[in-house]
């Protein structure tokens, strides 16, 4: 179990170490006017259908199959996720459903790993994590990556005026791609055009041929959750040319999903833990 919290932290820090520092200030803030205006009513028409094929629950709480591929390392292990809108996205890790060893926590103003086993935490912003700045993150893009929602960088929600800023193509075998620009950033939703369910995400980053990377979402299996449907399997996959990094793929495969709101959404780190610097833990992992 140590060596899965290793790899882990690892994998979180290699990607916020490895991305770069060149693109601060890059896509945040509004949408440029210029950027794929869509004038095509049947394109906002879909658009407005995606947004409102989201499932309403405030809450969605599952026990879940992790796995994560990094660093040339395979680990598995079950867990649960639960995830409150606007509030937080936590990933308890639980090995066998008999103790928590571990735990990954995104809320709006910070981002989160607990070493249950090692008594030792990492605590970042979303500024402090490049990966996750350079590609556009911030809670509420993560939110609706996790969630199987369309968004806006650096917006809490997508309001009808943005629809404009998205270009909508054709259907093609069954799908049609969604896709916006603003800065570095290319984003693209691959979407189902009868049920406008949303399949695949991807954020491409490019900042010359030096500074590459890509961040997908793909989803699958969707389930009823209250009048909507939630997908029960999402695989992020992150690939980047940064030295160090290459390809990291999380799997979450959702087991009795449910809409319980009777948990904490904030985790209180006990004073017996020690933070510790993201390159510390990283230096440990490469020193095995």
């Amino acid at each position: 179990m140590k060596q899965i919290i290793s790899v882990l932290f690892a994998a979180l820090i290699l990607a916020s170490c490895g991305s770069g520092k060149a693109v601060q200030g890059e896509g945040k803030g509004t949408v440029p006017a210029t950027v794929g205006k869509q004038k095509d009513s049947n394109g906002i028409d879909f658009l407005r259908q995606v947004s409102d094929n989201a499932v309403y629950s405030k809450d969605i709480v599952s026990s879940i199959d992790f796995s994560l591929t990094a660093m040339g390392r395979d680990i598995s292990v079950s867990g649960k996720l639960q995830m409150r809108k606007n509030e937080v996205i936590r990933i308890t890790l639980t090995p066998f459903s008999l103790m928590e060893a571990g735990r990954i926590e995104f809320a709006p103003d910070y981002v989160l790993v607990v070493d249950r086993i090692n008594k030792q935490y990492v605590k970042a912003t979303y500024n402090d994590v490049d990966f996750l700045k350079n590609n556009g993150m911030d809670f509420y893009t993560l939110q609706a990556l996790f969630w199987n929602e369309l968004f806006v960088p650096s917006k809490k929600t997508v309001a009808e005026s943005d629809f404009s800023a998205f270009t909508v193509g054709p259907t093609e075998r069954g799908s049609r791609a969604v896709a916006l620009k603003t800065g570095s950033l290319d984003f693209r939703w691959t979407v189902d055009a009868e049920r406008k369910q949303i399949r695949g995400t991807e954020i491409a980053y490019r900042k010359g041929t030096a500074q590459e990377s890509t961040m997908s979402f793909s989803y699958d299996d969707f389930v009823p959750v209250g009048a909507r449907k939630f997908p029960s399997k999402e695989v992020l996959t992150f690939n980047s040319n940064a030295a160090g990094t290459g390809r990291i793929v999380l799997s979450i495969a959702m087991n009795r999903i449910s809409s319980d709101s009777n948990w904490d959404a904030k985790t209180t780190v006990s004073s017996r833990y020690t933070q510790v610097p993201a390159q510390e833990v990283l230096s440990k992992l490469m020193g095995q």
